[in-house]
């Protein structure tokens, strides 16, 4: 079977594209997302559906990413399809988000998918407008990487499965897909696939170095497998194929166990007694759901917190453990309650503010101390938490943007905005703490009064 029948079943296989949908292609101007393009293309004389394609320019490579930005809009142009551009200042959001710059990309990688196919119709799940897929150029290869990077780690059986044929995520309008239709074909495969084409492709220079755990994967771990057999990259993908089906196996078995032993409550969730009379593999899935529930996602969530719940449930009555989220897990005996909202404190940090004039020097950045343009303000500053009606300013022309909009944007989980201080003239938000400020109050060249603030309790140079 060649390269393009290949991916084509393995497209149907997972019935990842349907007729009149709307995909959205990532291109980054390198072999992979390049490939992927050229054979959605094709694919389109076998099903009637609509493409476009995304460049996310990350703001890192300077010249080189302007040069990747430039190739992947010819190609497109050559092909016919519709080309779009997202620009992202990676570094400043890893720096204020406090996030690694891969994490960082992601974001901004998933936010830019979002925003499009938000444009292009509703989200799979929401309600009018076209179904949208974003397709994305994973391929065997990262999905032996992502294998090894999560066995390295420390994971389980979803781990173990690897990279996803077909994934959906929440978002406000409903679930959106992403597919990967080179998941069963390997870089190699690719590379000959566009040679043989005559196709050229651009390489990423950050690729080539080995500072990043995934590139001491690519370059030195998996040649290492390969030598000693060739077709290593193919057994851990058949292996994580076989994990994902146990791993699906699993989470069916624990939906039943989920709905037979845990009740919605006012202020949380109630986990039964019966449920620890459950295998304790079964028992951690439950409880790793409930805990997701309840913090709005898994993130900072570990085995750990998991293990520390199920040992409270062998414990005496009335004892209690905080979680991530803010959450709070109580057992009464012989049942857990994992509490939220109402029974979790909301607590304002103080600050301590210093009108000072403006000598022209140089803007420190840090997290918590601030300055602002005092003439700018208008009404008597509050601390408090989020109201209805708060917005803030995102953009030197002076764009506004609704705080609920700017906290799923920055994807903070509705628990937690709600514990979030701020700093409030009116209902324009002069600083989110812990986030950013609105540009609307930063400090200029005509300004002549700064307003210092400072978070109470915090070193001066944080």
């Amino acid at each position: 079977m060649n390269m393009e029948e290949k991916v084509f079943s393995y497209i149907e296989k997972y019935n990842m594209i349907e007729t009149g949908s709307q995909v959205i292609v990532g291109i980054s101007g390198g072999a992979d997302s390049v490939c992927l393009l050229f054979l959605l293309k094709k694919y389109q004389k076998r099903r009637e559906f609509s493409l476009c394609a995304l460049h996310v320019n990350h703001g890192i490579r300077g010249g080189e990413a302007l040069r990747d930005q430039n190739f992947s809009e010819k190609i497109c142009e050559e092909l016919q399809v519709p080309f779009r551009v997202y620009a992202a200042d990676v570094p400043r959001m890893a720096a204020e988000k406090k996030l690694s710059l891969e994490e960082a990309g992601r974001e901004a990688r998933r936010t830019a998918f979002e925003k499009l196919a938000g444009e292009y119709g509703k989200p799979q799940g929401g309600s009018g407008g076209k179904k949208v897929q974003i397709a994305l150029a994973h391929h065997e290869n990262d999905n032996a990487e992502t294998v090894l990077h999560n066995l390295i780690r420390g994971t389980g059986a979803a781990g173990l499965g690897g990279i996803r044929p077909v994934w959906d995520t929440d978002t406000e309008q409903g679930s959106l897909w992403y597919i990967r239709p080179l998941l069963e074909v390997s870089r190699n495969e690719i590379e000959e696939f566009l040679r043989a084409q005559q196709i050229t492709w651009m390489t990423d220079s950050t690729n080539l170095e080995t500072e990043y755990t995934r590139n001491k994967l690519r370059h030195q771990v998996i040649p290492v497998l390969e030598s000693m057999n060739p077709a290593a990259v193919q057994h851990i993908g058949h292996t994580a194929g076989t994990m994902l089906q146990i791993e699906e196996y699993l989470q069916s078995q624990a939906h039943i166990l989920y709905k037979a032993h845990v009740e919605p409550e006012k202020n949380g969730y109630g986990i039964r007694k019966e449920l620890f009379g459950e295998k304790e593999l079964m028992q951690s899935y439950v409880v790793r759901e409930v805990l997701s529930r309840a913090a709005g996602g898994r993130k900072n969530l570990t085995s750990t917190h998991i293990q520390e719940v199920l040992d409270l449930a062998k414990g005496r009555t009335g004892t209690s453990l905080s979680l991530p989220g803010g959450l709070l897990a109580r057992q009464v005996y012989g049942d857990v309650h994992i509490i939220y909202g109402n029974e979790r404190e909301k607590t304002l940090c103080e600050m301590e503010f210093q009108i000072l004039p403006w000598e022209k020097g140089q803007i420190e950045e840090k997290t918590y101390t601030k300055w602002f343009d005092y003439d700018r303000i208008r009404s008597s500053l509050e601390i408090r938490h989020r109201k209805t009606g708060d917005f803030l300013t995102v953009n030197a022309q002076g764009g506004r943007k609704k705080l609920k909009d700017y906290f799923i944007d920055c994807k903070i989980p509705r628990e937690k905005r709600e514990e979030l201080t701020l700093l409030a003239d009116g209902s324009h938000i002069l600083w989110i703490v812990g986030y950013r400020i609105s540009e609307y109050y930063k400090v200029t060249s005509q300004t002549k009064q700064v307003l210092k603030v400072q978070v109470k309790g915090v070193n001066e140079d944080e």
